[in-house]
């Protein structure tokens, strides 16, 4: 059949499919440039295997690449912009967001003993550090810290895919022996638990998650890291992971927060921060949205139903920085 030129009907240019095909493989590559570092820490979070090891060889180059040159940026932009993703450890004093503290009191053990006198000519020095549970919460205790004028925080550190399973990835007891070495904290305040249940490398085998093996290990490297550093007389402050969405994760957190807890009494030095309290719903379990003492409804956390927002980081902050005040005397 015919067609008519002044009718219009197949008239136009026409792609041809090699050019198609080169166009659809640009998108694909420039997304994966895009959004390298995000597919690489997907990656980097699956459980130990073959598949993670793919994964991580393949998504590697484009985060490299992507980081070099600036692509992730808007990106993560966005993300901030938004409110969905944790912010980076700031290098500045942040803004003061001012929040009503939660109505209800953690749990905590603590002592009076061995800490020095703390003074605004020799302030407190806290490091923060911890998995990405840090992320929010972090810098806000940081600028709360900053606030009373009597702490100095040397730095807030938080590494995505990291923990104390997964010492693969990052050693954290080596990484704070660095940290008393280079800026000589008086205090810590630790945060993990959000990548830790998952499977334990021990002698170059896998332990999964609840195991014996993996109880006693996880136990042993948490009261390592305990012992470490009150031998090095410092505080330690042992943040309990809040209460979660899933049911079958917060499983998983009662047996982390549990070891937490019971290891965190046999120092005296040691104070563990029960976050459960803080973030309970009305019916006892999560809640995404809570109401602070004006009846408003705040929203606390993250799609995940794991992490904080930054009104969360807020309300958890003013908790451990109550409990940090009230143990070394500060106004």
């Amino acid at each position: 059949m015919d067609i008519d030129p002044d009718s219009g009907i197949g008239s136009g240019p026409v792609m041809p499919a090699g050019l198609a095909i080169f166009v659809t493989l640009m998108a694909l590559l420039l997304g994966l440039l895009f959004n390298g570092p995000d597919i690489l820490e997907t990656a980097l979070r699956q459980e130990a295997g073959w598949k993670r090891s793919l994964a991580v060889a393949a998504a590697t180059p484009f985060a490299t690449i992507s980081r070099a040159v600036f692509l992730d940026e808007p990106h993560n932009f966005l993300d901030l912009a938004t409110g969905r993703a944790p912010e980076p450890a700031p290098t500045t004093t942040l803004v003061t967001i001012v929040a009503a503290p939660p109505t209800t009191t953690p749990s905590v053990t603590t002592t009076t003993s061995g800490r020095r006198q703390v003074s605004a000519t020799e302030p407190l020095r806290l490091f923060i550090g911890g998995d990405s549970m840090v992320g929010q919460f972090g810098p806000m205790l940081q600028n709360q810290a900053d606030n009373t004028g009597f702490i100095d925080v040397t730095q807030v550190q938080y590494e995505f895919s990291s923990g104390l399973t997964r010492d693969d990835f990052l050693d954290w007891p080596a990484r704070l022996q660095q940290v008393i070495a280079q800026q000589n904290p008086d205090a810590f305040v630790l945060f993990f638990g959000g990548n830790d249940a998952q499977a334990i490398r021990i002698d170059g085998s896998w332990h999964d998650f609840g195991s014996d093996i993996w109880l006693t290990e996880y136990r042993e490297r948490v009261r390592g890291l305990m012992a470490e550093l009150t031998e090095a007389g410092r505080d330690v402050y042992w943040m309990g992971m809040p209460v979660v969405r899933s049911a079958d994760f917060q499983e998983k957190v009662d047996v982390m927060n549990e070891i937490y807890r019971t290891e965190a009494a046999n120092f005296e030095r040691v104070t563990y921060v029960d976050s459960t309290p803080v973030f309970t719903g009305p019916d006892g379990g999560f809640s995404e949205y809570l109401t602070d003492d004006e009846g408003d409804l705040v929203d606390m956390r993250l799609n995940d139903g794991i992490h904080l927002t930054t009104s969360g980081g807020i309300r958890l902050a003013k908790v451990t920085l109550g409990i940090i005040a009230d143990n070394w005397g500060l106004p």
